[in-house]
This record gives C-alpha cells, sequence and structure tokens, in this order.
C-alpha cells in the first residue's frame, strides 16, 4: 500500500461516527444559537417566538441530516456492495453417428434443427431435381405393384409433375410449400392420387431437410453451454476452467472397460488435465436475459465421442454389461469460474461437472442417435 493510500485510509471515518458528529455539531449549533436570545438586540417579536424559530431550525438540521444518513446507507448496501454470481446451467447435448459421414455432437436434436431449417430455407430447383421426382413415382409404382394403381402412378407425366410442384413450392420456406403440396396436388390429381402424391413428395423434402441440416450442424465449429449472472453487478475478465486433474473421468472409463491401449489411443489424440477457457470483460448483467455463451473445451467433445465408440466396441463384444457404467449421473471434472467485480475483487465459484447418456439409441433418417447432458453443482 503506498503512502497515498495509508494516508486516506488513516483519515477514513466509519459512516456511524461522521453522522454522530453532524448531530452532535447541529445540538451545539442550536444551544449557540439560544444565547442569541440575550443578545440587546430590538425585536418586536418576544422570546417564545425566537425559541419556537430557532427550534425549528435545529430539527430541520437533524432531520436532514438522518435523511442524508439513510440514503448513503442504502446506496452502500445495496447498489455499492454488489457481488455478481456466475452460474452454468445444465446442457443437452446430441451424439449422431451416420455411416459415412463420422460421428458428431450438436447442441440442439435433430428435430429442433429440422424445424429451424424447414422454417427458414426457401425451396429452390436444379435440373436433378427431377430426376428425384422421377424417383419418388418409380417407389409409388413399385409399392402399388400388382395392384389397379400401379399403372395409375406409372402414367404420371413427370415433366407435367415437375412443373407443377415448382409452382406450388418455389422461393418458398420448405414449412409453406409442404402444406401448400397437401392442398393443392389432390385437387390436381382426383381420387387419392394427389393426396399419395403429396405424402411421398413432403417425406422426399423431409429427407432432404433432415440430410441438409444435419450437414450444417457437422460443420459448425464449437459447442456452448448458457453461464448466467445470478447475482448483483457486472462480472468482468471471466475466466472458466475445465479440470481433469483429479481422474474423475478415470473412474468412469475403467468401468465403462477402458483398458491401457484405450487410454494411449485417447491421450495420443488429446490430453484431459486443465483446459482453460477465457472470456474477457464480459458484461453480464448489460443484456436483458443477464447470460452469455461459454464455449465446450474441444476436448471434452473428443472425449464424448471416445465414450460412445467404446460402448459401441462393448456392443459388438457383448460386453453389455460394461456399458451398464453410463446409466446413471457420473461426475467427470470440476469447473472453476473466476471473475472480477466492479470493485476489482475477485471472485471464484467450484462446481462439479456430472455426466449422463441416455441408454436408448433411436435412429432417423439414417442418424443414430443418443442424447447426453451436463449438469453443474455447485460445490
Amino acid at each position: 500500500m503506498n503512502k497515498e493510500n495509508k494516508r486516506n485510509k488513516r483519515f477514513e471515518i466509519n459512516i456511524w461516527t461522521r453522522y454522530f458528529i453532524l448531530v452532535l455539531i447541529t445540538i451545539i449549533l442550536g444551544f449557540l444559537i439560544n444565547l442569541f436570545l440575550f443578545a440587546p438586540i430590538k425585536t418586536l417579536a418576544d422570546e417564545n417566538a425566537w425559541l419556537g424559530f430557532y427550534g425549528s431550525i435545529v430539527g430541520a438540521g437533524i432531520a436532514g441530516i438522518i435523511t442524508l444518513w439513510g440514503i448513503e446507507y442504502t446506496i452502500k448496501s445495496t447498489f455499492l456492495n454488489v457481488k455478481p454470481t456466475i452460474r452454468p446451467v445444465k446442457t443437452n447435448l446430441f451424439l449422431y453417428d451416420k455411416e459415412g459421414t463420422g460421428i458428431f455432437v450438436t447442441n440442439k436434436s435433430m428435430s429442433a434443427l429440422m424445424k429451424e431449417y424447414a422454417e427458414s430455407r426457401k425451396v429452390y430447383f436444379s435440373e436433378i431435381d427431377k430426376l428425384d421426382y422421377m424417383g419418388v413415382i418409380a417407389k409409388i409404382v413399385d409399392e402399388y405393384k400388382g395392384t389397379k394403381w400401379e399403372s395409375v402412378f406409372a402414367e404420371i407425366d413427370v415433366e407435367e409433375l415437375t412443373k407443377e410442384i415448382k409452382n406450388i413450392c418455389a422461393l418458398k420456406t420448405y414449412n409453406d410449400a409442404m402444406d401448400n403440396l397437401w392442398v393443392e396436388l389432390p385437387e390436381k390429381y382426383k381420387d387419392g392420387v394427389g393426396t399419395k402424391l403429396a405424402e411421398s413428395i413432403n417425406e422426399y423434402y423431409r429427407r432432404k431437410i433432415a440430410r441438409e441440416s444435419m450437414s450444417e450442424a457437422q460443420d459448425l465449429w464449437g459447442l456452448y453451454y448458457w453461464v448466467y449472472n445470478v447475482g448483483a453487478g457486472n462480472a468482468l475478465d471471466i475466466r472458466i476452467s475445465w479440470d481433469f486433474s483429479k481422474n474423475h473421468h478415470k473412474i468412469l472409463c475403467d468401468n465403462l472397460g477402458f483398458n491401457d491401449d484405450d487410454y494411449s489411443e485417447m491421450n495420443n489424440r488429446f490430453l484431459l488435465d486443465k483446459i482453460e477457457v477465457a472470456e474477457a470483460d464480459v458484461m453480464l448483467n448489460s443484456n436483458e436475459e443477464n447470460k452469455v455463451k461459454a464455449e465446450i473445451p474441444y476436448a471434452v467433445i473428443l472425449f464424448i465421442k471416445n465414450l460412445y465408440v467404446k460402448s459401441l466396441k462393448n456392443t459388438k463384444e457383448n460386453k453389455h454389461m460394461n456399458n451398464n457404467a453410463l446409466v446413471g449421473e457420473h461426475q467427470i471434472a470440476e469447473l472453476n469460474i473466476s471473475y472480477i467485480d466492479i470493485h476489482g475483487k475477485e471472485h471464484v465459484d467450484y462446481y462439479d461437472v456430472m455426466f449422463r447418456t441416455q441408454s436408448a439409441i433411436q435412429e432417423k433418417y439414417g442418424y443414430k442417435e443418443e442424447y447426453f447432458y451436463f449438469k453443474f453443482c455447485k460445490k
């Protein structure tokens, strides 16, 4: 502490002491003013009037000081005595495995990604679309093979159908286009033919939406979880650390059946230790929702993929009991969050990172889907 700070500290007076001194001075001034009652000053007012006048001045002064004290005390105990509290919230993750494209993890489920894509993207056409519609018709013909409907669908003019679909769908969002197909195709193609066409083309679009939306999700870099400020005041210079050094994750891996070779292969690809993620000068309560996104380290995502691959290997080798290790919550790491408040004071919060995977694997449009989550429990 330098000399100037020591000098300021020496002369700093407690709030209670300062106001006690002010009230004492006010009372003393009242007595001093009372001496003027005996001064030889000519006045038409009597002594009681003078006493009432000076008494009101002293009373107003004391009331004003008490009011000022209340305001200052409120400010210091609320607005200036602020402490932010950073809290990460439970985060859902979805792992997808599709032959030919590999394994990837997303923040959103396939249904959510498809919904967003269908609501925002417009339908565009190319020459290859006519071939796709020919495939749709061929599939319907094969479905009704041996019935009277086989010839009906086989006689549909693909050129005319393509033009009709373009008129219905072009430059509309996929959602609007699919809704319009249900209305307009049955009007043009009667006796249930249009309804079957709308059903088949809508399914073709849904598969196309799944392929495109999942391809975009696979190409995205960075997965996130939300971090909230549930305290008061801004949090500056936020630093987040995923700490695997205590080997909580190794217990889960051992139970899952990891051997020395499995560990060696995993460590050759990445190392789970202390992973620092810095978010400098994030003013958390400067936005309406009082939250920001924090990135999940890529090494953590690789760890999830390794757990999934090991579970597949266990299934292939009929080691189903090992996969029971993924049932229930497991602590895999610790999350340390440090930040500075508006007074420059540093705060540190500690959380246990709990991990859980859903055991049932679902498959949709060729993608195997598995559900994971991180939950952060404060120590």
